[in-house]
């Protein structure tokens, strides 16, 4: 299992706007982050949360959570070992977000439930994951790559660990059996090229370019959400 959170660059750049999003769409000043790793956007979360806490099965991608010091010291953070299905804190948090986690969980919808019950009145869960309507996906079943846009691949389910695809109406219908009440679904980032062709532009262009590259991507997808490279909910 690869120890952070993205397979590549372009995706890891991908990831700064997802958490950007989840920030937009978060409440109070206490956020659990399930599915942390080694708490590579964890740690980017703002001070304006005066509590965050990092979730992960892994004691290992723990342990080097809480060595690692990037962008602040870590007394700021708790890390805690646990599964998202089972885990059980005795707080509830305002803020509860998961990224590209429940693709690869065995019971998103147990999960969503455990969730909800660590949920403080008021507070929002927020998911995102991988959109199986994404113009990528799309193009690779033209191509004949990908067998179906419900399909999951061998490097999804090997490489990945991905346990299945998400069509939005899916997403919603798995938050809506955990309880949960939908404030707002939508995709995020529309990427016409799989990543390492992205990330090569990026790279050739430059840091500036790239920043305004994928800030594009994020605007361009606001009117395309099924084609986008994510779906996101947010509920309460």
């Amino acid at each position: 299992m690869n120890k952070y959170t993205r397979a590549n660059n372009f995706d890891r750049r991908c990831g700064r706007l997802q958490l950007e999003k989840t920030i937009e769409l978060s409440v109070g000043n206490s956020i659990l982050d399930i599915g942390c790793g080694i708490g590579e956007f964890t740690r980017l979360i703002p001070d304006t949360f005066s509590r965050i806490v990092g979730l992960d099965p892994s004691v290992e991608f723990i342990k080097e959570a809480e060595k690692l010091s990037w962008r602040r010291s870590d007394t700021d953070i708790e890390w805690v070992v646990g599964w998202g299905e089972t885990f059980e804190l005795n707080e509830k948090f305002d803020t509860i977000t998961m990224t590209n986690l429940l693709e690869h969980v065995d019971n998103p919808i147990e999960l969503l439930t455990n969730c909800k019950k660590h949920l403080a009145r008021g507070g929002r869960i927020i998911a995102q994951v991988p959109n199986a309507e994404s113009i990528t996906r799309r193009l690779g079943v033209l191509m004949g790559i990908i067998d179906g846009l419900d399909n999951i691949t061998e490097k999804e389910k090997n490489f990945f660990g991905h346990k299945r695809v998400y069509f939005l109406p899916d997403l919603e219908s798995d938050a809506r059996v955990a309880g949960l009440k939908l404030v707002e679904s939508g995709g995020l980032i529309y990427k016409p090229l799989p990543n390492e062709f992205l990330e090569e532009l990026c790279q050739k262009n430059g840091e500036e370019w790239a920043e305004g590259f994928i800030k594009a991507l994020a605007e361009f997808g606001k009117d395309r959400p099924r084609e986008c490279a994510y779906l996101y909910i947010c509920t309460e």
